[in-house]
């Protein structure tokens, strides 16, 4: 239910000024989106003005209301996005019609609101205050003058116009007396409600923040917020200043500009959004003209996802003959299937062809353009991947803002997905649509993490004293981004994706990956592996999940001091078939007889702690689906796995050479 229509606020109500870092990212945010979300809610409680827009909003819905048994954040979620938009919308285009003052002025007093907000929240959750949230606005909302659009140096002005606002709110709530008794003396404000006196400290202790010594509390926050410690302040306070440092890196100061092009973007999200295209092939036509008119990027080539092979096919587009391209994202490097496994884009130049797929270096070539981009169609559930090529320029634009021109991507396979969808779901498509969102939602912090990673390899270089751990980073993201993907399948492709191994190799990179589960408890890890050992064909992420299950197992039944060997042999059986062996043996007490029988069954782990009991299963599926066997020896003085692939590809699983 909408709370109000969709048209601007009244200009009156608009009396308070936005810190721009988080209006942009509000704008950002709501684009295209079908509801609020947590992110949107989070936002709007970061900044004092858009604080007090959602405060009318849901008193509107809920007149009357107790805030304080109200979770804010979840209600703004919930809340009509129409309405929601319709406030940034117009909180923006305010903004840009009367910039705000001095940038310095106002960055340090959202600083301050921020810092105490933390504080009193803190405050409340030590004195088992019910609304945590409440206290959050309070004392954010205690800097609301400082907002003030046209109070200029007038802080008696700017305080009335801010009171006057937190008075007209039609919920039940002490937020307009904590701004009505900011100045008052400590000792007369000692039997005011918990609210006020908790906000108010909070202030003392924070107005003068960052200048203020964490070790020297205000005598006023320790009259206001008793019982409390003077080393808990202080606390607080430290934990204070890490918070706000990164709310300020993650909301950074916005030009004018910069509002004007989210807005822009916004609306070219909302316009996407409202299409309503025949087939996907019609809304990725429209996306590729909308990019090629507006961005200049072109010469653009669609590659439909084969639920059935797992293949990126091309597809004609616009009357354009079909590409003759076909990806098998598994173990590929080009840019659409790390678009398609990370569910973001992906830019590519020609500044660096070693590190670009030949397909993408042909791609831009014969297109006669600088450099391409990767943008995944689809939401939820991949359609494919959009190409499209330009000029470095051009593309700076896409990876500069990479949410962007994933929204656009998501929007224009949104629509035909949710019209060939079935009514309704059965438990297991649920849950199947609920991996797959699931899966969407990490594959984009883990791109994100990809590319950082990428960043921080060039300005150190191949020599660097941790280029080694940074490359084993790498694959394992691409590791994890596998793993996702193969969840979001509607059906894997046939077959496994083998390559040939270097076990060794692999084993050392586990060693150095799980050095903190050993270094710090005085275990060692003793490596004995054959420099003879030959490349195993296999799928090298099952052989490492396999590995990396049994030398985590291992370490967690070696006492402190003891020791996990790690062996490997080139073996060869009675009938002269070769082998890879690989041996684990931890130094633990080994395992109960009564257990024996079922250390391979998903049974209920005796570890405690959470421990499913389900790692040894997983490792014995996983052994055999790459033709691999698994047995164990078990004593007082340790256990010992032994596993053994046949080197020949495509061998069937055989007895223990």
């Amino acid at each position: 239910m909408s709370l109000i229509h969709p048209a601007q606020p009244p200009a009156e109500k608009l009396v308070f000024i936005s810190h721009p870092g988080v209006l942009a990212r509000l704008l950002a945010e709501l684009g295209g989106a079908t509801d609020v979300g947590e992110a949107g809610g989070r936002l709007f409680m970061l900044d004092p003005a858009l604080a007090l827009l959602a405060l009318e909003a849901l008193g509107q819905l809920h007149p009357g209301c107790q805030l304080a048994d109200m979770q804010f954040e979840q209600h703004l979620a919930r809340l009509d996005p129409v309405t929601v938009k319709s406030l940034a919308l117009a909180s923006a285009a305010e903004q840009l019609a009367s910039p705000p003052f001095s940038p310095e002025t106002l960055e340090t007093g959202w600083r301050k609101a921020l810092a105490t907000a933390h504080f009193s929240r803190a405050l409340a959750e030590k004195a088992g205050y019910p609304g945590l949230d409440e206290a959050w606005l309070a004392g954010l909302l205690c800097w609301l003058p400082r907002f003030a659009r046209n109070a200029g140096s007038d802080a008696e002005a700017g305080r009335q116009q801010a009171l006057a606002a937190l008075d007209r709110l039609p919920l039940r709530t002490f937020l307009p007396d904590v701004l009505r008794y900011l100045n008052e003396p400590a000792q007369r404000l000692r039997d005011a409600a918990p609210l006020v006196r908790m906000a108010v400290a909070a202030h003392r202790q924070t107005m003068n923040y960052p200048a203020w010594i964490p070790a020297m509390p205000h005598p006023d926050t320790l009259v206001l917020a008793a019982p409390i410690e003077r080393e808990q302040i202080s606390e607080i306070y430290l934990a204070m200043g890490r918070a706000v440092d990164t709310l300020a890196a993650e909301n950074s100061y916005r030009q004018s500009g910069e509002i004007a092009r989210e807005l822009s973007r916004m609306g070219r999200l909302e316009m996407v959004a409202g299409a309503h295209p025949q087939d996907t092939a019609a809304a990725v036509l429209s996306l590729a003209d909308s990019l090629a008119s507006q961005d200049g990027l072109g010469q653009a080539i669609y590659l439909h996802l084969n639920p059935r092979s797992g293949a990126l096919e091309g597809q004609a587009l616009g009357g354009r003959p079909t590409p003759p391209i076909a990806i098998q994202p598994e173990g590929s490097t080009t840019a659409a299937a790390w678009a398609l496994l990370t569910r973001a884009p992906v830019v590519v130049t020609l500044d660096a062809p070693a590190d670009a797929a030949v397909l993408d270096l042909q791609i831009i070539r014969q297109a006669g353009a600088e450099g391409l981009a990767a943008i995944p169609i689809g939401s939820g559930s991949p359609l494919g991947v959009l190409l499209v090529c330009g000029s470095r320029q051009a593309l700076s634009a896409v990876a500069a803002n990479p949410m962007h021109y994933a929204r656009l991507g998501e929007l224009a396979g949104r629509l035909v997905q949710a019209a060939t969808a079935a009514p309704s779901q059965s438990g297991g498509e649920a849950l199947a649509a609920k991996v797959r969102r699931t899966a969407h939602e990490i594959n984009n912090p883990l791109g994100i993490i990809k590319n950082y990673l990428a960043i921080l390899k060039i300005k150190l270089g191949d020599e660097a004293p941790i280029a080694d751990e940074l490359r084993i980073m790498h694959e394992e993201l691409d590791r994890i981004v596998r793993i996702m993907r193969g969840m979001v399948q509607d059906e894997a492709p046939t077959g496994s994706f083998l390559e040939p191994t270097d076990v060794n190799a692999l084993i050392e990179d586990l060693v150095k990956v799980t050095d903190p589960s050993w270094q710090n408890r005085g275990v060692r890890i003793v490596l004995a592996l054959d420099p003879a050992l030959p490349l195993l064909p296999c799928d090298r992420d099952k052989l490492k999940q396999i590995v990396l299950n049994l030398l985590l197992n291992a370490l967690e039944a070696t006492p402190e001091g003891g020791s996990v060997r790690l062996e490997t042999n080139a073996l060869v059986n009675h009938r002269q078939e070769k082998f890879v062996e690989i041996l684990v043996a931890d130094s633990g007490s080994g395992i109960p007889a009564e257990l024996a029988g079922r250390v391979f069954s998903p049974v209920e782990s005796a570890k405690g702690g959470g421990h499913a009991g389900l790692g040894l299963s997983i490792v014995k599926a996983l052994t055999q689906a790459i033709h691999g066997t698994i047995a164990f020896k078990s004593h007082a003085t340790g256990t010992t796995f032994q596993l053994s692939f046949p080197t020949a590809t495509g061998a069937p699983p055989a007895e223990n050479p």
